[in-house]
């Protein structure tokens, strides 16, 4: 077995990079073999094991993300630093490493060949390649097998004037590089990343995704090395790097000025501790392991996290039933979407928790494929009274208004079947604003089938019937004339029933009990009799008390009046944006928010003629409905 292969080593082999976990014999086999894990989980076949003997541990928890491969097999070259950056920046034919003597103009500066200098006869091409390095903003070196200052990472036996002197080069190369990618890289060794950004002052973006770190101690170099290194950069990514966090926390100490952290995929449950990073505002912590918004409670100490992205989780509660919900004061904008949120109970309690929340992405959750995506946009914004976007689509004062209403309907459908009893915890749990909307919008008419005993026997005749309240407008009572045969003087019933109630814009109601085995013919028959009109002239809508999303285009001149957020609205205002001929808003959306915004009409149910018995249609215990007069018999 060479010794140039060890435990934490990093290769690749056509491209495909991998870490050495494992160096010996394999039982069953002859000569020694390189245990690895590869970066991409999908090439490899094992986990670490044959025939059932455990050789080495993968980070990765996908289960064939190991091989064993020869030591004989070739590898791609590592490269140092500048080689990298001049195979990316440079032509091809020209071999140069560095440029010295940064004072004067970059163009006479002498030209150093592995580390001699030479004749500077014909080099005026490749001056004007190196000025153009040191030019450079922004370099982009991911995936190019660089695997530190030099081309061999950086060992703790080797002089330390050699990592002054490497730095210093890189620095006369390429001073003014303000972003920096060295993602899906051959890095092994901490000091190689400080190194690096001691020579770049300007440095203010870091990408090291992808790069699986040996060595993360930076015990050749003080505290004070290492803060003045990363001084000044402000965003920082550490995607798909398996670091603990107590790895990060010490990592990120130095990083003073840090604003921007993205620590994605690196497959973390919980946050033991805070960041000692009080600038940070933004943290992007997808596609790791947590699940619930406690596991994240230090967090909440952070003065100035406003930006949290929780994307591809496995997030399904806020925090386990014993463990106070935490509270995140200064966060305005949250992801959360493609996790395992199951019901928008989960949604209603997070104004408290987040209190402060603007920007909410719900995308992608268990509880959304019961629903519509359009009643499932207008549930949760209805839910959170601060926010401002959903889902990347801006909320208008209309939709706002729109989707509380209909929130509130649904509230007072559920309220219809549960004792008043029962009516105080339920909405503490399930719809915590509830009290809030009603001052807002007020209470919703609920029906109470629970009023008459829930534990009736179905076979007994009060269990089948249905408390009925019907009423005639004044309007509809003054068609009465267009009725063939009936007087036009005489448009009220020429016999008054005492128990009609006539209220004082003259609609005219009327209750009864009726079995809810009746056809809408019957039902007609009994109606006529109330109001001492012709069956066949009426029209019975039942009103259910809910609210359907409609496109206000789509609205009938007699349901426009119902509209919430229509032009015939009262101090109804016009938000600034355009509409098509039909009144309906056009909104743009970048994800999420392409489809048009449509209104909220009240469901009402027109109860048809035919064999269909009228618990086909009402199943609760009360119903209120409209009589309409028609012009002419069906």
């Amino acid at each position: 077995m060479t010794r140039d292969f060890y435990a934490g080593r990093r290769l690749s082999y056509s491209g495909a990079l991998c870490t050495v976990r494992y160096c010996g014999p394999v039982q069953g086999t002859k000569g020694d073999w390189l245990g690895v894990e590869w970066d991409d989980p999908n090439r490899g076949k094992h986990s670490g094991e044959h025939d059932g003997v455990k050789y080495f541990e993968c980070l990765s928890k996908e289960p064939t993300a190991g091989s064993f491969i020869r030591p004989a097999r070739p590898f791609d070259r590592p490269l140092g630093f500048l080689e990298a950056l001049h195979k990316k920046y440079v032509s091809e034919g020209s071999d140069v490493s560095t440029a010295t003597k940064p004072q004067g103009n970059s163009l006479e500066q002498s030209i150093e060949i592995s580390g001699k200098v030479v004749e500077e006869v014909g080099f005026d091409k490749i001056r004007r390649q190196l000025a153009t390095l040191q030019e450079l903003y922004i370099v982009l070196l991911d995936g190019l097998c660089l695997a530190g200052l030099g081309s061999k990472p950086w060992p703790r036996d080797r002089d330390h004037n050699d990592w002054f002197r490497q730095t210093k080069e890189i620095r006369q190369v390429c001073p003014k590089i303000v972003e920096l990618d060295l993602s899906r890289n051959l890095l092994e060794e901490w000091m190689d990343v400080v190194g690096t950004c001691k020579a770049l002052p300007l440095l203010r973006s870091l990408k090291l995704n992808g790069n699986r770190f040996r060595n993360l101690s930076t015990s050749n170099c003080d505290d004070s090395q290492s803060r003045e290194a990363f001084e000044g950069i402000k965003e920082l990514h550490l995607d798909d790097c398996f670091m603990t966090w107590e790895d990060i926390t010490s990592l990120t100490a130095p990083f003073s000025d840090l604003t921007t952290l993205s620590l994605s995929s690196n497959q973390l449950t919980a946050i033991p501790f805070n960041l000692p990073t009080a600038n940070l505002t933004t943290l992007s912590l997808s596609y790791n392991a947590f699940t619930s918004l406690s596991s994240l409670e230090p967090l909440a100490h952070l003065p100035s996290l406003h930006v949290l992205s929780l994307r591809s989780n496995q997030i399904n509660a806020i925090a386990p039933p014993s463990t106070p919900p935490p509270i995140f004061p200064s966060l305005h904008t949250l992801d959360l979407s493609h996790n395992a949120i199951p019901s928008l109970s989960f949604i209603s309690h997070l104004p408290h928790t987040l209190p402060a929340l603007t920007s909410l992405r719900t995308t992608e959750n268990p509880f959304t494929t019961t629903l519509s995506p359009e009643e499932a946009y207008i549930l949760v914004l209805a839910r959170i009274p601060t926010l401002t976007v959903l889902n990347y689509s801006r909320i208008t004062p209309a939709e706002r208004t729109n989707a509380e209403l209909y929130y509130l309907s649904s509230i007072g459908k559920q309220l219809s079947s549960l004792s008043l009893e029962d009516e105080p915890a339920f909405l503490s749990s399930q719809h915590p604003r509830y009290a809030q909307l009603c001052a807002l919008h007020g209470t919703p008419a609920i029906t109470r089938s629970c009023t008459i005993s829930s534990t009736l026997n179905s076979n007994t005749l009060e269990a089948r019937l249905i408390a009925f309240s019907f009423y005639l407008p004044a309007h509809e009572l003054a068609k009465r004339h267009l009725i063939p045969g009936i007087e036009r003087t005489n448009p009220q019933p020429p016999i008054p029933d005492p128990n009609t109630k006539t209220n004082s814009d003259g609609t005219q109601e009327q209750t009864a009990l009726i079995p809810r085995t009746v056809t809408p013919y019957r039902l007609k028959a009994i109606v006529g009799d109330l109001y001492d009109l012709p069956p066949m002239y009426l029209r019975l809508i039942w009103e259910t008390g809910e609210w359907d999303p409609v496109a206000a285009s789509w609205a009938t001149d007699d349901e426009a009046r119902w509209i919430v957020g229509s032009e015939d609205d009262e101090g109804s205002e016009d938000d600034g944006r355009e509409k098509d001929d039909g009144g309906e808003e056009e909104e743009g959306g970048e994800e999420d928010g392409n489809a048009k915004r449509g209104k909220y009409i009240r469901r009402e149910v027109e109860l048809v003629d035919g064999t269909r018995e009228v618990g086909f249609w009402i199943e609760e215990r009360e119903a209120r409905v409209r009589v309409e007069v028609r012009g002419k018999a069906w």
